[in-house]
């Protein structure tokens, strides 16, 4: 099975949007000047400076929530995000019908990997406002990184009866379901993200890897290709092509493509794909009794795993069939200080007894040992 690599999304990245209530407006207007001023420094990332502003809008009017949750955004940008809390906090705390200051309270504390608090106060929004897709998304979110899939599957279906063309939605919608076993319902949410959408590649990637595995190597292939024409650098859709050209016996183009992955990113998964390969490259050479050929695979399935004895045994039996003794005898040498299984130790004694009698009879050799 192929190594399923999961990705989140979350919609809501910034928190630095002043929405004027109806409170604000009814604020001093010394409180609505600096407020501005505030939010013109932020436009500038001038954050430092925005921080003083949102304080003296605050001394002109202590209730004004909004002030609060930018002074939080604020220290959270320039990475002081325990400083920032208790500003998220009285801004709840004044203005404590305002469901949009507990939502953007708790996409930060999950921005931050404060994972369980970000939940509950991401449950207190939807609570607010059941029907807002923003919170009842990113509360899908948060379940996730709780790996509480099915209340984050929950969640998204509901988003997805509110707003039924979001392609992120659909995207971590069938991320949930592959996580519940449900296969069939990860298929049908990933078959709905938009072809045009950012995640759209990796859907793609998904919906070849759920066709691999149902042993349907056509689709998968059609998949991965339409995957790889969004995201042509995906190593990990580069490397599923390769086991694909495998199964299709293309054993040539599974190579090439599996060592420049390899020049790329070197590592236990990719050797023991290039290993396999050129074993099985090299075992249907042999059936077709091309022992030149199938001697040169095997030595490149050793290169991977040198240690291994069955590649050396068949190493040395090619080696003797295509007349390169010496080959032969080096082989047997690691087979033999590898072996492990009554088995191997039987094959590489039987193939040194061959080697012996062939070698005893060349003019000038003497017994191998």
């Amino acid at each position: 099975m192929l190594k399923t690599i999961i990705i989140i999304i979350i919609i809501a990245t910034g928190i630095l949007e002043a929405v004027p209530t109806n409170l604000f407006y009814r604020s001093p207007i010394q409180a609505q000047t600096y407020f501005r001023e505030g939010i013109r420094q932020v436009k500038r990332q001038k954050y430092r400076s925005a921080i003083r502003s949102f304080r003296s809008a605050v001394q002109y009017d202590p209730n004004l929530g909004e002030a609060y949750l930018n002074l939080g955004a604020c220290y959270e940008r320039i990475d002081q995000f325990e400083k920032s809390k208790p500003y998220f906090e009285k801004a709840i705390s004044v203005d404590d019908n305002n469901s949009r200051l507990v939502y953007l309270y708790g996409v930060a504390l999950g921005r931050n990997n404060q994972r369980k608090n970000a939940v509950k106060y991401l449950e207190r929004a939807v609570y607010m406002d059941p029907k807002n897709p923003d919170y009842l998304y990113n509360l899908g979110v948060g379940y996730s990184s709780l790996t509480q899939y099915a209340y984050a599957a929950t969640c998204f279906e509901q988003v997805t009866g509110i707003v039924s063309n979001n392609s992120a939605v659909w995207y971590n919608l069938a991320l949930a379901k592959l996580y519940l076993s449900k296969t069939n319902e990860a298929v049908a949410a990933w078959e709905r993200v938009e072809f045009d959408s950012p995640v759209a590649a990796s859907a793609l990637y998904y919906l070849a890897l759920m066709a691999f595995e149902k042993h349907d190597y056509k689709t998968s292939m059609s998949k991965l290709k339409l995957s790889l024409a969004l995201e042509p650098g995906s190593i990990d859709a580069q490397y599923m092509k390769a086991v694909l050209y495998g199964k299709e016996r293309k054993y040539h183009q599974a190579i090439n493509l599996l060592e420049e992955i390899y020049l790329i990113k070197q590592g236990d998964k990719i050797e023991e794909e290039l290993f396999a390969q050129y074993y099985k490259w090299a075992e249907e050479t042999a059936e077709k009794k091309e022992f030149k050929a199938a001697l040169h695979r095997f030595r490149q399935a050793g290169r991977y795993k040198p240690e291994d004895p069955d590649v050396q045994i068949r190493t040395a039996e090619t080696a003797f069939k295509a007349g390169r003794y010496d080959i032969a005898k080096q082989a047997l040498v690691r087979a033999r200080n590898s072996a492990v299984t009554k088995g191997q130790e039987e094959s590489v004694n039987e193939l040194r007894e061959k080697l012996s009698g062939v070698i005893s009879k060349l003019p000038g050799q003497q017994k191998y040992k």
